[in-house]
């Protein structure tokens, strides 16, 4: 399936294949392709449950505290209210394609796109309050 809108975010491209104007709502699915030792920080959804697959390469899932390996075709899911995150552990680019329910996550995505830590981190941290996202320590 061809993307319908891509994001580039911290080095990372999101590539959102099916929206919420196509669900009426009730979910969000996307590819995120990440670099050798990328993935996003540990953080916690209020609002969205989130179910991942493996497509390319070698990962590790944070789940409770906890890392662990994930390989091709392996499925993680992180209910919200869950610190969790994944990160690239190979040495190639990866692949995982994230289902997230309910739907609504991709304006945050669109929001994001185009900030840097550096320059933009109040405004960042503004979008994760204003999105029910939270950040966490590993």
């Amino acid at each position: 399936m061809k993307p319908i809108r891509t994001f580039n975010i911290l080095g990372e491209t999101l590539e959102i294949l099916v929206d919420g104007s196509m669900t009426g709502g009730t979910s969000t699915t996307m590819i995120q392709t990440t670099p050798s030792g990328g993935g996003p920080p540990p953080h916690c959804h209020t609002r969205e449950d989130e179910t991942f697959t493996v497509l390319d390469g070698d990962f590790e899932i944070l789940s409770e505290g906890e890392w662990r390996k994930a390989t091709v075709g392996e499925i993680f899911f992180a209910p919200r209210g869950s610190v969790h995150t994944f990160r690239n552990a190979g040495t190639t680019t990866g692949r995982i394609a994230i289902f997230i329910s309910p739907a609504g996550i991709e304006r945050f995505f669109a929001d994001l796109a185009g900030l840097t830590p550096a320059a933009d981190m109040p405004r960042i941290l503004e979008l994760f309050s204003e999105y029910g996202l939270s950040l966490h320590h590993p």
